[in-house]
């Protein structure tokens, strides 16, 4: 096995000139096998900034292949990653692919010409507009001598009968004048569509689809079934077993003799230059002719002046270059597009001496292997913000076999400067052989040592000895990589995690030292060397666990390490803490899944804290059958202090019957689901508490992530909005949330009290009942009041069974959701508080 340092920045062979109108701004590359490189590269076009990914692909090297990436039926789609990940196997890894052809979003079918072996995979269609993509016939594709080729193509579609052989104009485009055109199933519709000034001759049953595994020159039969005459309004039909042969002027003499019911033969072949190739792909316009700018297609069509998103593929002279090139787009700041001229331009520019535009927009998306990866992933940023599903693609295939451990990646495995007499471990992330291909590893196999007389190795951690810079070199098998290491004997700065605490009376939480040298970075240095000292009676330490006392309280923990000293509140309490007043959207976004939501400020309706609430609006109109969820999310999560039971919220219901839940990200980043209400609970109208509380088996610390509203059932998707306020974490498991506070002047009244209500307007009935007008106690409980509406503008709300309780204080609460009788509803919510004697 041959020794060799990790190549830190590896560089591929792509040009370095960029056309006049760009600035060239910064590029990175990465060799991803032996004959392809990736770069990437932010620069500005015509005064946008451009984000352009390029694979550079050697067919010199005896490893390195271009395939095509085809889905399976041709009809389907999938991901550019998708697909290479799919098509990698061992001695065959895909380790970049570029989305390629365009395709029929209706039907999944591509739109033009793609062929593998001499076989067609889908004939495909052109165009007769100079403003289309194809208007010229062009294609990519491996020729017979394992070449990269860009050049025009020209079919021969022979159609033979009656001992005569005649070679037809085109296929699958609009006819003009003393042309015969061949229609198939690859034609955008189910008719010719053409004019009554020609014939039409409709051949089926043909053993073989003309479309699908016909190959290059092969004669396939059929029988004509119809002829639609001259003069005809109606045009005809392309049947799914045969095709139809529309003629006008002089063509007419190639189908002039056909009767119904006589035999046909028809072969669809390829010019010589295109015989045997490996694959070919059409696609257009071509941008790039014989080194120069040169493109197929109308300068003044919307397809070359939209700025868009565009992928390309361009060869050299020689043919052994092949280069897979994208541009982002529609994403002002990061990478606007370009028009196809700017792209032509560029490609250029690098070099390109052929160049074919490809499926862009949506669907521009490049992946390449990245060191230590098994599989191609995504490189650039699709402008609809992930990858499209597409058709075919084109992929950079190495087909080296597996070698010795020679490009080694590895880490510090805590970042920071060392502190004097600190020790630290370092760790292999990845090792490549010398054909780039990923090797599995076994870090116990690992052999440290030194560089620059710092430190040394104990076993497997490097151990600071004095101050300095050198570094640790990591020796896998022959592989190595070298680590910068800095030690320094001063710590600038103490810091702490958590920086205060909040936890209830016996619980656990442990502290974490953090050090910073005198310039800010962060340092590795011993922790247990921290004193630390509890004040105010508030607990006791050990082991840099703080243990809570029995009785609340508050004091602080004292760290000291040298000279440095810093000091960290603490809360003893079983109150709850709030994490989120809710009366303002700080930290908040709304995500979605099938869905639409906003979030905004209330202070119309009155709010269970502070001043204002959040009106929380869904949509899950339209959606389909599968679960809708609108989440109110935190941006960054809110870290929950000390061992938190539970989560509660304030919420203002719609009575739709949803499914309130809530995401909590345990101590290792993974997330975990919360229950507020059980599926279909939230049933109710008007403010209620609800607490989700947290698996027993959680990990601390734990950090509020999101709250959402789910709907599996399409039943019941509608559009509404709740209001939501107050979001805090419970430390014991039976809290008892204060619905109200007692008023001085509250009304003392008898404990079988009716209260009447009277309206302004006429009611709407079904609006009337004791959900919507309901009496509560101090905790929330509402009770079985009996709630009837008199008339058209009195309600009457008679007492529970048994009465009211003597000495307790309830309140009566007409929420906003009883309507008018012209189903208008209420500003606000109107309360009425009463004490039993």
């Amino acid at each position: 096995m041959t020794s060799r340092w990790k190549k830190k920045f590896l560089y591929g062979v792509f040009g370095a000139i960029l056309v006049s109108q760009a600035t060239v701004g910064n590029a990175k590359a990465l060799q991803v096998s032996p004959g392809v490189s990736h770069e990437q590269t932010s620069t500005t076009v015509s005064g946008y900034s451009q984000s352009i990914n390029t694979l550079n692909i050697d067919l010199s090297d005896p490893y390195t292949k271009v395939e095509l990436g085809q889905p399976n039926p041709i009809n389907s789609t999938s991901t550019v990653s998708n697909m290479a990940k799919r098509d990698t196997t061992e001695g065959h890894h895909v380790v970049g692919g570029v989305n390629a052809s365009l395709f029929h979003t209706d039907t999944g079918f591509p739109s033009y010409l793609v062929s593998k072996g001499n076989r067609l995979l889908n004939l495909g269609a052109v165009s007769n507009q100079s403003n289309d993509f194809m208007y010229v016939p062009a294609a990519f594709g491996v020729n017979q001598y394992g070449l990269g080729q860009i050049d025009r193509f020209s079919l021969q579609i022979q159609l033979s009968h009656h001992n005569h052989t005649y070679r037809l104009s085109s296929f699958n485009r609009n006819r003009n004048d003393n042309e015969s055109i061949l229609y198939t199933s690859s034609f955008s519709y189910d008719r010719t569509r053409t004019n009554p000034f020609g014939v039409e001759v409709v051949v089926e049953g043909v053993p073989k689809s003309i479309d699908t595994g016909l190959q290059f020159g092969e004669e396939v039969k059929g029988k004509v079934a119809s002829i639609r005459p001259y003069g005809q309004a109606t045009s005809a039909t392309i049947p799914k077993d045969g095709y139809v042969i529309s003629a006008t002027g002089s063509a007419v003499d190639q189908i002039r003799d056909l009767k119904i019911g006589d035999e046909v033969s028809l072969s669809v072949d390829v010019d010589n230059k295109w015989h045997n190739s490996e694959f070919m792909l059409a696609s257009g316009p071509l941008l790039v002719q014989n080194g120069k700018v040169n493109m197929t297609i109308d300068d003044s069509s919307p397809r070359n002046t939209t700025r868009s998103p565009r992928s390309a593929v361009a060869v050299d002279a020689t043919g052994t270059r092949v280069f897979f090139v994208t541009v982002d787009g529609r994403q002002s700041g990061f990478s606007k597009g370009m028009t196809l001229r700017e792209f032509a331009n560029y490609l250029a520019s690098m070099g390109a001496y052929s160049a074919l535009n490809l499926d862009g927009g949506g669907s521009t998306a490049m992946v390449a292997r990245q060191h230590g990866d098994e599989y191609a992933t995504l490189v650039n940023q699709p402008s609809d913000g992930s990858e499209r599903r597409v058709n075919a693609t084109l992929q950079a295939v190495s087909t080296a076999p597996n070698g010795d451990p020679t490009y080694v990646e590895a880490k510090q495995s805590q970042p920071g400067v060392i502190g004097k007499g600190a020790s630290v471990g370092f760790q292999v992330t990845s090792v490549m052989d010398q054909y780039y291909n990923r090797l599995s590893f076994d870090n116990s196999q690992t052999k440290l040592s030194v560089e620059g007389n710092i430190g040394h190795i104990e076993g497997d951690k490097f151990v600071a000895d004095q101050a300095g810079t050198g570094s640790v070199i990591v020796d896998y098998l022959g592989g190595k990589d070298r680590i910068p290491v800095t030690v320094v004997d001063t710590v600038g700065k103490l810091g702490v995690d958590p920086s205060s605490i909040y936890i209830a009376p016996g619980q656990t939480t442990t502290i974490n030292m953090k050090g910073y040298s005198t310039n800010g970075q962060p340092l590795i240095f011993n922790q247990d060397a921290v004193t630390l000292t509890v004040n105010g009676g508030i607990g006791s330490i050990k082991n840099r666990q703080f243990t809570a006392g029995s009785q609340e309280g508050k004091g602080s923990i004292t760290a000291a390490f040298g000279t440095k000293q810093i000091t960290i509140p603490v809360e003893v309490s079983t109150d709850p803490y709030v994490l989120h007043g809710l009366n303002n959207t700080n930290n908040l976004s709304v995500d979605n899944t099938r869905a639409k939501s906003s979030v905004s400020p209330e202070s119309t309706l009155q709010p269970k804290e502070s001043s204002a609430s959040l009106k929380f609006s869904y949509d899950f109109t339209n959606t389909g059958g599968d679960v809708s969820a609108s989440y109110l999310t935190a941006k960054n999560a809110i870290e929950m202090p000390g061992q938190p039971s539970g989560i509660g919220v304030w919420v203002y219901g719609d009575g739709a019957n949803h499914w309130l839940r809530g995401k909590v990200l345990d101590a290792n980043g993974k997330e975990q689901t919360v229950d507020f209400t059980s599926y279909g609970g939230l049933n109710w109208y008007g403010w209620k508490y609800v607490s989700a509380k947290l698996p027993s088996t959680i990990t601390y610390p734990v950090s509020f992530k999101s709250i959402y509203i789910a709907e599996p059932e399409g039943i019941r998707k509608n559009k509404g909005f709740i209001y939501l306020d107050k979001l805090q974490s419970e430390y014991t498991t039976n809290h008892d949330e204060a619905s109200f506070t007692i008023s001085s002047s509250v009304k003392k009244v008898d404990p079988m009290k009716k209260w009447t209500v009277k309206f302004n307007v006429p009611m709407l009935s079904s609006s009337i009942n004791n959900k919507t007008i309901y009496v509560e106690d101090m905790n929330g409980n509402r009770l079985n009041s009996t709630v009837k509406l008199i008339g058209e503008k009195t309600v009457e709300i008679t007492a529970p069974s048994g009465g009211y309780s003597a000495g307790k204080t309830y309140h009566l609460v007409v929420t906003r959701y009883v309507r008018s009788s012209t189903n208008s509803m209420m500003t606000n919510d109107h309360y009425t508080q009463f004490s039993i004697q």
